[in-house]
């Protein structure tokens, strides 16, 4: 069961953060590069919420679930309700508040895996202290803020 936290310092600020994560126009997939396009679809969308489904094409396998999504101007939280490696009702939080002239990014992140491929991807994001979701958060804002 993979379950980790971590922070991360970036150069933009939290209306912009917020705005890339809640951005499920057809951009989505460019904005977010670890996402595969034919893979991404909204089944509904409204103020602060969102039901989507998303995904990554790995080589042999398209892990992809199904998220609602709720936000605020500071937090956004992601419920799975269907998914082909992790069991539904995992989650991650988003927090996202002003730090020097850019944002802080903490995020809480609990799954549960329902496949072997879903313990194995878990175990990595675990050691890991979830290395692939931050390196997609760089992807997406850039290099760290400097620590204050």
């Amino acid at each position: 069961m993979p379950q980790f936290s971590f922070e991360l310092d970036v150069r933009d600020p939290p209306a912009t953060v917020i705005g890339a994560m809640v951005d499920f126009s057809e951009r989505r997939p460019e904005i977010w590069p670890n996402l595969t396009g034919r893979l991404f679809r909204v089944h509904a969308l409204g103020p602060g919420t969102a039901d989507v489904t998303e995904g990554t094409a790995l080589p042999g396998v398209d892990v992809w679930e199904r998220v609602t999504y709720k936000w605020t101007d500071s937090v956004v939280r992601m419920v799975l309700t269907d998914g082909r490696i992790f069991a539904p009702g995992g989650t991650v939080e988003t927090r996202v508040e002003p730090h020097g002239g850019g944002s802080r990014i903490s995020v809480d992140y609990h799954r549960r895996s329902r496949t072997l491929l879903g313990r194995c991807l878990g175990a990595v994001f675990q050691l890991t202290g979830g290395a692939p979701i931050k390196r997609s958060f760089l992807q997406v804002y850039g290099k760290p803020a400097r620590r204050a």
